[in-house]
């Protein structure tokens, strides 16, 4: 009887090890941080559209062009607020943003814009909002004036690609040191008007491509009002997220471990006895 407690003891101390390395670990101290993010105009985790959009590529092209390619992620106190950059402000109107609570279900937040910039030829606004976890997905839904309608699609935070500091937000919780200025050589102005000119072309380029994407989905829609409507793709997507609290999971299987170890040396004591 004394090996078959060993043996369990030791199977469970073993499962603990494989699930404590086997779960990644990006839970982020107080602070400000830029991180990257993905976009898809179908629900991710049901492979649907919510807006019942059937140009699955012209949404994802359209959604892409949006987003701010990085986003501005705040822990103070065990509160988590995330700011998103969303672009082609002359053709969007009515930002609403809905987030994924820790049990799957989305609800509306309340949104505050702290400030603007400008993205590919035209403004991009920043919009700042609470959320459960920075790991869960977030929906914007907007006003999509060539359109004609709500579009509704989804962002997803890569906390793993966290770098501390703020980015061009501004960020509520963190005040940034302002960095002395230092003296510069003057360079020639040749070769400064010469970038800027290519810089100017870079932009110009990138409007465009944004611009088309919009005039491409307002003709998409056209032909979408006109034709009878047809099944959404149902492109099954599988990738499984780990939304849950890590540090919560690891503690658990360390006090099974130990209660494990407990009962075991309980019970071998009292086999010792005569």
């Amino acid at each position: 009887m004394g090996k078959g407690i060993k043996r369990i003891v030791c199977g469970v101390v073993t499962a603990a090890l494989l699930v404590a390395v086997s779960l990644p670990v990006f839970a982020l101290d107080d602070g400000a941080y830029i991180v990257s993010r993905t976009t898809s105009y179908v629900n991710p985790e049901t492979g649907e559209t919510v807006d019942g959009g059937t140009n699955i590529a012209l949404g994802d092209s359209m959604c892409d062009s949006i987003v701010e390619e990085e986003a501005l992620v705040e822990q103070s106190q065990g509160k988590t607020y995330v700011t998103l950059g969303l672009g082609l402000m002359s053709n969007v109107s009515d930002v609403r943003i809905q987030i994924q609570g820790d049990d799957g279900s989305y609800r509306n937040a309340e949104v505050v814009k702290t400030g603007s910039c400008e993205r590919v030829g035209d403004t991009c606004n920043h919009y700042r909002f609470e959320v459960d976890s920075a790991d869960n997905y977030i929906s914007p839904i907007l006003y999509v004036t060539p359109m004609g309608r709500d579009v509704q699609f989804f962002v997803k935070l890569d906390t793993s690609s966290a770098a501390a500091g703020t980015g061009n937000f501004i960020s509520e919780m963190v005040t940034t040191a302002e960095t002395p200025v230092e003296d510069v050589p003057v360079a020639s102005e040749e070769p400064a008007a010469s970038s800027e000119a290519v810089s100017s072309e870079s932009v110009s380029s990138q409007a465009v491509s944004s611009q088309e994407s919009l005039s491409s989905a307002a003709s998409s829609q056209a032909e979408e009002s006109s034709a009878p409507s047809s099944s959404s793709a149902s492109s099954e997507s599988t990738e499984e997220e780990s939304g849950g609290n890590t540090a919560l999971i690891v503690w658990i299987v360390v006090a099974v471990v130990v209660v494990a170890g407990a009962v075991a040396f309980v019970i071998y004591k009292k086999r010792r006895k005569p």
